[in-house]
């Protein structure tokens, strides 16, 4: 994979397709093999750029704490390499706060916002779920984890009947060794910890798609609906029959919702 020195860190990216530059950043402890049943229906219309977020992947391990901002840095940083100006961005819970910040920092070069499932203020409820995944973290194996955080991750019905393309994801995350290290994933959830853009979201005019699942039981609809409400240009679309993961249990309702909301905003306009 191409990697692209950012501070004191290299991180990794791949690019793939062609047309207007969509910047993809996924969740808590995930590589960019999280967008891989979304990501050749994109690559059709959009240049993609996927990131491997530090502490994840094949990125750099981060030499110390840092929160969803500095993440936003490096990814602006990736797309500087690039030499992409301006582009769409997407994110996927914790890369949903990413991207947030992402639009703070370089409002003129973000285009467009889509945030699945993700949030704007760690409250309570939240707060006590990272803290319990992070002490899972030091007490259990990684394949341990990733079998404890499926049930937060999908619905009733993916878990009955797992589609056979995410199972084959799955197992390809244990080949890889799964999480970088204990301290890696450790560090990425005190990043989600710490997030909090609400207060700042007011100032933004960046039109935004909010994409949360349906039965999402870790940032249930309301979580979206409250970011929404407090941007001048969002709209909110609920993806039926799905969880937290939402790109991975229903990825064609989740293309299709996005590339539609990517054509109403074209970069040129």
């Amino acid at each position: 994979m191409p990697r692209a020195r950012i501070g004191e860190l290299e991180l990794s990216f791949e690019t793939d397709g062609a047309g207007e530059p969509l910047l993809l950043v996924m969740g808590l402890g995930g590589d960019h093999h999280g967008w891989d049943l979304v990501r050749r229906d994109l690559a059709r219309r959009h240049r993609l750029v996927l990131l491997d977020n530090r502490d994840a992947g094949a990125s750099d391990a981060a030499r110390g704490p840092y929160g969803t901002g500095e993440m936003a840095t490096d990814a602006l940083g990736v797309m500087d390499h690039l030499g992409i100006e301006r582009f769409h961005v997407a994110g996927a819970s914790m890369g949903g706060a990413i991207a947030q910040h992402l639009a703070l920092q370089a409002p003129t070069r973000v285009a467009t916002m889509t945030l699945v499932s993700t949030w704007g203020r760690t409250d309570a409820f939240l707060r006590a779920v990272f803290a319990s995944w992070r002490r899972m973290a030091e007490k259990l194996a990684p394949e341990d984890l990733l079998a404890a955080l499926a049930p937060w991750a999908f619905t009733y019905r993916f878990l009955e009947s797992p589609a056979p393309e995410v199972v084959a994801l799955q197992a390809a995350l244990r080949e890889r060794g799964g999480l970088q290290s204990v301290p890696a994933y450790q560090r990425q959830v005190d990043a989600c910890l710490g997030h909090d853009t609400q207060a700042l979201l007011p100032i933004l005019r960046t039109p935004t798609l909010v994409l949360v699942g349906e039965d999402d039981i870790l940032t249930p609809p309301r979580y979206g609906r409250g970011v929404a409400a407090t941007l001048a240009r969002a709209e909110v679309v609920v993806v039926p029959a799905s969880g937290h993961a939402c790109f991975l249990e229903t990825p064609k309702a989740v293309t299709e919702r996005l590339l539609r909301f990517l054509s109403r905003h074209p970069i040129g306009a």
